[in-house]
């Protein structure tokens, strides 16, 4: 398969994944989605790979949703959400079962479904002053890909309520220090801290990596095709409102959007 919206590279048994439209800050759409579930499957079953490592290029990880897209879709009046979504929400939970150990280093930018992307590793790096948003209710849509899922999970129902209604901005400091992610490090020191860790899991046993993530996916992450139906009614309910269409509108044109709840 031609790879036109990543790249994947196998290094000293390590693959890597990079997220590549650096001008958009890596945007999430179906056709970069299709693209990292084959890369995926390339990583898990290739013997040779024992650690698999997400990142974007241009010096942020990802911006979430491909809101061009969507406007596009809005100018068109094509229902184009529950497929990007249910692409999304398999995508999130193929990486979840990966069977080697996965990690995120994350620089830049990150926010939405990218969020998603990172906490569905084992492993999440990020550079303290990283800036990241879970931008969904911005743009008059609720939290797809899994996002409120996984960040319940992470950093309890109140947390995950501020950060989900507010859609406010949060450094990759503070989101470490919740326990949204493993660990921040200073810019300077962010690559060295990711190159540990590779070190130290792709030199581990395997097998037993692999049989702690099933154990900790069959604990935690049992109900997640549940949530991810949901996440695809009521999106697809969001997506016929006024305020989707005039907040995707605003963002592109650089204004405020005048929501009117409907």
């Amino acid at each position: 398969m031609e790879f036109k919206h990543v790249l994947y590279e196998v290094k000293d048994q390590v693959a890597y994944i990079t997220l590549n439209n650096p001008a958009k800050r890596n945007p999430l759409n179906i056709e970069t989605d299709a693209e990292l579930e084959a890369c995926l499957d390339l990583c898990d079953y290739d013997d040779n790979v024992r650690m698999l490592v997400i990142r974007g290029a241009g010096g942020n990880f990802c911006g979430g949703g491909d809101l061009n897209a969507m406007k596009a879709r809005i100018d068109q009046g094509i229902r184009g959400t529950r497929p990007v979504c249910r692409a999304l929400g398999q995508t999130i939970i193929r990486l979840r079962n990966v069977k080697k150990p996965t990690l995120a280093w994350i620089e830049g930018a990150i926010a939405g479904a990218g969020i998603a992307l990172a906490l569905a590793c084992d492993f999440t790096l990020i550079d303290e002053s990283s800036k990241a948003t879970f931008a969904f209710v911005n743009i008059g849509f609720i939290p797809d890909s899994g996002s409120a899922y996984f960040l319940a999970k992470a950093v309890g129902t109140v947390r995950a309520t501020d950060l989900l209604m507010s859609g406010r901005v949060f450094t990759g400091r503070e989101g470490a220090d919740w326990g949204m992610f493993t660990a921040a490090f200073p810019k300077e020191e962010l690559e060295a801290g990711v190159q540990k860790y590779i070190k130290k899991y792709s030199n581990g046993p395997t097998v037993a990596y692999a049989n702690v993530k099933t154990l900790l996916n069959r604990i935690q992450y049992s109900e997640y095709s549940l949530v991810s139906q949901s996440e695809l009614e009521l999106q697809g309910e969001c997506e016929l409102t006024h305020d989707f269409a005039e907040a995707v509108t605003a963002f592109l044109e650089k204004r405020k959007p005048d929501y009117q709840g409907r």
